[in-house]
């Protein structure tokens, strides 16, 4: 439930942020931003963290939230390139280091968001 709520919270952001940047109300997408973030960090984190990140729900679990947690902060790095280039994109650098070598195209895929 809470991988579906946190996916979804995801892809509404992304969708007001498109929409926002391309009518260039950029004051607009800062505190939703946030918000998110927020959202991110003491919800999705810390509800998930203690059992199934850390793998005492079993290992599908532990891989299914991190995957979630990749994906979501992947995208919001992705988003936040435009506001804060050079913080977004030595992020951007240190999570590709997560994506597996041999599949490159990966990289491209993981932000099917945008």
């Amino acid at each position: 439930m809470m991988d579906r709520w946190i996916v979804s919270a995801t892809q509404t952001l992304i969708k007001l942020f498109r929409h926002e940047m391309d009518t260039y109300k950029l004051y607009k997408v800062v505190t939703p931003l946030l918000n998110y973030l927020e959202e991110l960090t003491n919800w999705y984190i810390k509800l998930n963290r203690t059992k199934r990140m850390k793998g005492d729900l079993g290992q599908d679990e532990q891989l299914t939230s991190l995957t979630i947690l990749f994906d979501c902060i992947l995208n919001i790095t992705t988003l936040m390139g435009c506001l804060t280039p050079f913080l977004t994109e030595h992020i951007y650098q240190n999570l590709r280091n997560g994506i597996d070598k041999k599949n490159e195209d990966l990289s491209q895929d993981s932000v099917h968001f945008l």
